[in-house]
């Protein structure tokens, strides 16, 4: 049985979500512009930033990584791969709910409330 062909389909759907992925990662970092940064800073001078693609998720850069694993899954799908992946987006599941939103509402305080009452952490509006 040639299984080439059956994957064909699932390695053309995973490059497709791994470039949207990176499409919506990309965006997400050159909205942010001078508010960009890796992990959480105290002392960088930051601004909320609501407006692009934030006005549909709370965090595209983290939805963004997420669709690049799945489709980097999918393109080259293998037990081992799978655990890495659920790991990985597990971990930055956790970094957003226990260290950056603490952040951004001890930063922002009821700015960011209504921002969070308003967006969903990874898509859509509420």
């Amino acid at each position: 049985m040639n299984t080439t062909c059956f994957l064909t389909p699932f390695r053309i759907c995973g490059a497709v979500i791994g470039a949207l992925g990176a499409t919506v990662f990309v965006t997400s970092v050159v909205t942010m512009r001078d508010s960009w940064r890796a992990g959480v800073s105290k002392t960088d001078k930051t601004e909320l930033v609501t407006d692009g693609i934030y006005q549909i998720s709370r965090n595209p850069a983290f939805l963004g990584f997420d669709l690049v694993y799945i489709g980097i899954l999918l393109m080259f799908f293998n037990p081992w791969l799978l655990i890495a992946s659920v790991f990985a987006m597990l971990m930055f599941h956790l970094q957003i709910v226990n260290v950056e939103e603490d952040f951004l509402l001890e930063t922002f305080g009821q700015e960011y409330l209504a921002y969070k009452k308003k967006v969903n952490r990874y898509i859509g509006r509420k």
